[in-house]
């Protein structure tokens, strides 16, 4: 005869101790989720509020099955019912929970468990089981005493991911579909070629102490990134990890890493071995890196890393997302178990929340999707706001925020009616000389027909204000406009035909450096609009997974975790790095100092800068710059190429071979590559200071027609063809763009100073459009 003995406080439980992982070692549940250990930590951290109501049987003096049940008090419809569910139960922490026995003595001891449960029945309502695994024996024993004592009870599944390794690597990565095995691969790539940081485990306390901030904190940001809170905004929660590792740490099932670069910290990944199975609890990945996959790199050198340690299993838990199932997961179940011992737990539990969910199927079902998709964003709001504040935190406020609110309304007044239609013919065939007061400064007819050439970068959805580009919606929306608008010419058609005198105003579209989103991202608008742009490449660094070198500073900008920064002992700019506005400027400031100091300087400049930042001094990134092969594709399309010599000098800082090098040796190779004359170039930088009467002529002498500058303007008849001029309104608003552009064109921007900027590349209107 089996005696049961309840435990009501977590001091009384103390008795256990001795037993518990022993009898859970020999049960068919053992899971980490039942040990001493995890119910210890969790019931510290959550257990406030709530009754200890663990049943023990025992035969004679052994321990032969436990059920670790709490009791709590819940109102539901305005009713007070009390329900039992199993220690770790409620902060979405805990998987596989269920009872626990010797093996084969399931039903024996779930009957006297349910024969105490009747005697005890002023003390509950119902029971809610969340996690047994399909198949339990405990699980199937309960569900039949409740049958025969006349509890109500239901299931249902809950959907859960595990992954069986494979006995190799090669083998693993051969079940995998052939895309994700590519991304896999890659991945690691960038732990060996790019990050050269083996991922590191916790072994100390100490480490937990600094690691876990980390986690909590990239967890968080990632899921901001999507507008959700993530789930370490709960002290309790941050509290049940930190005691969780400490336990974990000792018992050696700890398996806590982390993937590095430099100083910054990429990716956390933190789970629990146990019983020759890794179970994945916690991950995060800074959502800054989010386009080079530091997760997955993480994840897919842990795999290989557990298989190679001969672990068995790999398990996602609970979930069946899509990125699990990528990783060759399969989906399997636990269960949810509900028994009620009375009435109102039978109407309140089991029946209404199934006729409300009826209800509300039949009522969407009859309701129009905006009304639903409000409702949903509504909510999603609320999320949102929840874990932000009632402020965002993206949103401009004050008089910066009226101002940008009211030139907005302004811009889309304007160019959506009648007014924008008369200011567009007025700005195409008048100009306005600013030189003159707006009393009395002459508004003069355009006699001759003007260029604007349009300059680009980076176009790509990543929103980086360091490596900043235009996202691509609006990107496509200005290539609709300006093609809708304007004769589009080429610069071919400008070195050989002259300007377009039958057009006052034309454009022509132009990208430098050669990145390799213009391929991916840009060209699909190119290709489908007809526009015939010029893409100027910086030879060296295409076909490479080398960063420019003024981009490799902007990412040690980004990588950077130092708070300050100076290299005034060099003559360079020093400040602040915490404020995201004062970091961007003073990237800005180095981009500004390094372009003005002799070209033989920089790379000692460089390094100085790169130490100073505590990042590595080879910073590159792949799948940045363009290929050959994705060059000769837009060529077949209508895209021309112009050069922009090899490694992008300041031209009025090189003379004499250097010069030759840098200027014929990008236009050999890719006359050489594409089997065609180049006959465009464009003046790394392009502002007047950046290049010299010599670099001039030896563009003249190696036989280019045009070269194209960053000076602000439109061109006419008659300009230089080697100092052509270049801008682009930067807003990305549609309205607020094409407000500019007439403003732009009306005003006469050549006559405008240029203004000074951190790398002339990049106008200042493109960072004050990202900050």
């Amino acid at each position: 005869m089996l005696r049961v003995t309840r435990y009501r406080t977590w001091e009384e439980l103390q008795e256990l101790l001795p037993y518990w992982n022993d009898l859970l070692s020999r049960s068919a549940n053992d899971t980490v989720f039942l040990t001493w250990q995890w119910c210890e930590a969790w019931w510290k951290n959550y257990g406030g509020g709530r009754e200890i109501f663990v049943l023990a049987a025992w035969d004679t003096k052994t321990l032969v099955a436990v059920a670790p049940f709490y009791l709590e008090d819940v109102r539901l419809y305005g009713r007070r019912l009390r329900r039992l569910r199993l220690i770790g139960d409620g902060s979405h922490d805990s998987d596989y929970l269920d009872c626990f026995t010797q093996i084969n003595r399931e039903a024996e001891t779930m009957s006297a468990f349910a024969d105490f449960l009747k005697t005890e029945h002023k003390s509950w309502d119902w029971m809610e089981l969340n996690g047994p695994r399909k198949g339990s024996t405990c699980a199937a024993a309960l569900i039949a005493c409740a049958r025969e004592r006349g509890w109500k009870f239901d299931t249902e599944l809950i959907p859960c991911s595990t992954l069986r390794l494979s006995d190799s690597w090669d083998a693993y990565l051969r079940m995998l579909e052939p895309r994700f095995r590519t991304k896999v691969r890659s991945s690691l790539a960038l732990i060996d070629n790019i990050f050269k940081s083996t991922p590191t485990q916790c072994i100390s306390e100490s480490e937990i102490e600094t690691w876990l901030p980390s986690l909590f904190d990239l967890h968080s940001r990632r899921w901001a990134s999507e507008d959700l809170p993530g789930v370490f905004r709960d002290p309790a929660k941050r509290s049940f990890y930190h005691d969780l590792s400490r336990t974990a740490l000792e018992t050696g099932w700890l398996a806590f890493h982390r993937l590095d670069w430099g100083e910054r910290p990429l990716a956390l990944q933190y789970g629990l071995v146990y019983q020759n199975r890794f179970h994945l609890l916690q991950e995060g990945y800074d959502p800054d890196f989010a386009a080079i996959r530091p997760g997955v790199a993480l994840r897919a050198w842990l795999m290989k890393h557990w298989i190679e340690s001969g672990l068995r299993e790999y398990d996602f838990l609970a979930g069946t997302a899509k990125h699990k199932l990528d990783w060759g997961a399969k989906e399997v179940s636990a269960t949810r178990f509900l028994i009620s011992s009375t009435p109102a737990a039978e109407t309140f539990v089991l029946n209404l929340p199934k006729l409300r969910a009826q209800v509300r199927e039949r009522v969407a079902r009859g309701t129009p999707n905006a009304v639903l998709s409000l409702r949903r964003k509504i909510l999603a709001g609320r999320s949102k706001n929840s874990w932000n504040g009632t402020n965002s935190g993206h949103q401009s406020s004050g008089s910066a925020g009226i101002a940008q609110s009211v030139r907005r309304m302004v811009s889309v007044i304007y160019s959506s009616g009648p007014l924008g239609a008369a200011g567009r013919a007025i700005a195409t065939k008048y100009a306005w000389n600013g030189s003159h007061q707006w009393w009395s400064g002459p508004i003069h007819r355009r006699e001759r027909p003007v260029l604007h050439i349009f300059q680009y970068h980076r176009v790509n959805d990543e929103n980086d204000p360091f490596l900043s580009g235009l996202d691509v919606d609006t990107f496509r929306a200005q290539m609709e406009y300006l093609v809708r608008t304007f004769p589009i010419v080429t610069l071919d058609q400008v070195a050989s035909e002259g300007f377009p005198n039958q057009h006052q105003y034309a454009a022509a579209v132009t990208f430098d450096d050669g990145y390799r989103d213009n391929f991916v991202c840009a060209f699909p608008t190119l290709k489908q609009l007809g526009i015939p742009a010029t893409i100027f490449l910086a030879t060296g660094y295409i076909d490479s997974e080398q960063l420019p070198w003024y981009d490799q500073v902007r990412f040690a900008f980004k990588l950077t975790t130092k708070s300050r920064f100076s290299v005034g002992d060099m003559g360079g700019p020093g400040g602040c790095l915490t404020i995201l506005s004062s970091r961007l400027r003073l990237m800005e400031q180095t981009l500004g100092w390094l372009r003005d100091i002799p070209e033989a300087e920089r790379g000692t400049a460089l390094s100085a800068i790169y130490r100073v930042l505590g990042v590595p001094d080879d910073l590159n990134l792949p799948n940045q710059m363009l290929r050959w092969e994705e060059i000769r594709q837009m060529r077949k399309q209508g895209i021309s190429f112009g050069a922009h010599t090899v490694t992008h000098p300041v031209l009025s800082k090189i003379s004499g071979s250097a010069l030759k090098r840098e200027i014929d040796g990008s236009k050999k190779v890719i006359e050489t590559r594409l089997q065609t004359p180049v006959s465009h170039f464009a003046y790394p930088f392009g502002q007047a200071r950046d290049f010299s009467p010599q670099a001039k002529n030896a563009i003249r002498e190696a036989g280019f027609k045009t070269a194209v500058t960053t000076i602000w303007g439109l061109n006419e008849p008659g300009d230089d063809p080697l100092e052509l001029k270049r801008f682009t309104p930067w807003e990305t608003n549609l309205a607020e763009f094409k407000t500019r552009l007439d403003w732009f064109r009306f005003r006469e921007p050549q006559r405008i100073d240029a203004p000074k900027q951190g790398r002339a590349a990049t106008p200042p209107m493109v960072q004050e459009a990202r900050i």
